[in-house]
């Protein structure tokens, strides 16, 4: 029983969803919403190397697209690699940003699994959910896609459209 118990905790800790009541489950954020304020570093994988910068809501410029993930989530692992498609396809797009960030999952096992798969979305790395928690309490990938205005378009939670 303490062996499941422990198995449990490590899948909540570290997986696509989280154990909340549904009284206190909440989409915080949904399409038509002005997306929340903030600012993170991120670390941008280019072809010279790696690179430091900010990403920040109050400079928005065109479409972004902003991703929650956590790379023990299996259906992160099964869309980063389809995001990062969609990324490569419109990163020269005049005002085109898109930036993914972590919930509860530091540098190192960000920038592992950024490099295992070859991916080029920026990324930041955040060991707290700071970030997260302005958005909703559970489930992971989420997938906001906002306008210049900094309203949110689309949204997608858990499983990417096919076509994207």
């Amino acid at each position: 029983m303490l062996l499941t118990v422990a198995m449990l905790l490590c899948l909540v800790l570290t997986g696509c969803s989280s154990v909340v009541d549904d009284d206190e489950a909440m989409e915080r954020v949904q399409v038509g919403d002005r997306v929340p304020s903030f600012t993170v570093s991120i670390v941008s994988m280019l072809d010279y190397g790696r690179q430091a910068g900010l990403f920040s809501t109050e400079e928005l410029t065109g479409e972004t697209v902003i991703v929650l993930f956590n790379t023990a989530c299996e259906d992160c692992r099964r869309e980063l690699p389809r995001l990062n498609e969609y990324y490569m396809a419109h990163k020269y797009d005049v005002g085109f940003q898109m930036v993914a960030i972590s919930r509860e999952e530091g540098e190192e096992s960000v920038r592992a699994f950024w490099e295992t798969n070859n991916l080029q979305i920026p990324y930041s790395a955040q060991t707290d959910r700071r970030v997260y928690n302005l958005f909703a309490t559970t489930t992971i990938p989420r997938v906001y896609f906002c306008n210049a205005q900094g309203i949110v378009t689309r949204m997608y939670v858990e499983k990417l459209p096919a076509g994207l």
